[in-house]
């Protein structure tokens, strides 16, 4: 069979440029009986693979997604005749015969709407019904998007399938003294410390990070430390400064995807008050490196966490600095939580 794969989102931070580029890296490992054409649109990507003979790479320039996905990839699609064309995020060519699979990574424009400007809103939720109609099958991230595109969008249960992601092959436990030194330095990380991973975005809740790490640095001497793209921004939209926070809170920015492991097994404690993730792939990475979690207990947090995290309603503030006081608290208990998160991630695999 020849697999044509739309690799839009190869470079994408975030979950979804994640996803892209390990689904694809580990499919190629386990499968060399079916050809793939894979298309990117940077041509710094092509000859990635070019030591695999199923492989061929096409550079498909555009400088629209919409033109990109409905027709110039799918001309690309159409001359190397492939059978089946898989995209690793949501759109799929329209008008087109051949079988076509498409991943969901998630539902919250239509169980959280307040959090997406109003025209994502009515673009994705006229968009999603046709291209979910137009699949031949669906991929989910999550039992929990699953559900909500069965009951949302009546898909049918027999054409939707919950296949989840899992954290990169390098996110581990790190103990080695030197690499956990070389990283604190190239960061300037303080020695104790909180962690979130995280975007600049509604639906990840800053204010309730910040409003917890208020009441934990009441009694506990930690700083907090946020990763992610564009995480700075946040510090116009909080008086960070005016608090005296200004030193104690390091923005890192987005952060290499090869230091991320040894920040995770250096923090104190992870913290994660998403709103509602569909998924919420820091914290299968946060688990695969020891770090002790303490994350919402909305969305799909809890079908990955289980008994793994101390878990909260995302908006009660107080109830989250309690839970990282817990894990501060006592180094038997973050142990604990440590050890539980280790053997939790092993059920997360790429294969």
């Amino acid at each position: 069979m020849r697999i044509g794969v739309m690799l839009r989102a190869y470079d994408r931070p975030g979950g979804i440029g994640i996803y892209s580029r390990n689904i694809i890296k580990h499919m190629l490992e386990l499968d060399r009986d079916n050809h793939y054409v894979l298309l990117y649109n940077n041509h710094a990507h092509v000859g990635t693979y070019n030591k695999l003979p199923n492989v061929d790479e096409v550079y498909v320039p555009s400088c629209n997604q919409v033109l990109w996905d409905q027709w110039r990839a799918r001309r690309a699609l159409d001359k190397w005749d492939v059978d089946l064309i898989f995209n690793t995020k949501f759109s799929l060519p329209l008008f087109t015969s051949r079988k076509r699979v498409m991943v969901l990574h998630g539902s919250s424009w239509f169980v959280h709407p307040e959090l997406y400007q109003k025209l994502d809103i009515f673009y994705v939720r006229r968009s999603m019904p046709v291209y979910c109609n137009a699949a031949d099958f669906l991929i989910s991230n999550s039992d929990l998007t699953t559900r909500d595109f069965i009951n949302i969008l009546k898909v049918p249960e027999n054409k939707i399938k919950t296949i989840r992601l899992a954290a990169a092959d390098n996110f581990k436990r790190i103990e080695n003294k030197a690499l956990l030194e070389k990283t604190r330095q190239k960061y300037s990380l303080p020695n104790n410390f909180l962690l979130t991973v995280t975007s600049y975005d509604p639906r990840k809740n800053f204010e309730t990070l910040l409003k917890s790490y208020e009441e934990v640095i009441k009694e506990y001497d930690v700083d907090l430390v946020v990763v992610g793209k564009n995480c700075e921004h946040y510090k116009n939209d909080y008086p960070i400064e005016s608090k005296g926070l200004a030193t104690r809170i390091h923005f890192l920015g987005w952060v290499d995807q090869e230091d991320l492991p040894t920040i995770y097994s250096m923090t104190r404690c992870f913290v994660f008050p998403s709103v509602y993730e569909e998924f919420g792939i820091p914290v299968v990475e946060a688990m695969a490196c020891g770090s002790p979690i303490v994350c919402s207990n909305t969305g799909a947090l809890p079908e990955l966490a289980h008994d793994v995290a101390l878990v909260s309603d995302p908006f009660d503030y107080k109830a989250f600095a309690e839970n990282i006081k817990k894990i501060l608290s006592s180094e038997t208990i973050a142990a604990q939580h440590r050890e539980k998160g280790l053997e939790r991630a092993k059920a997360f695999s790429w294969q």
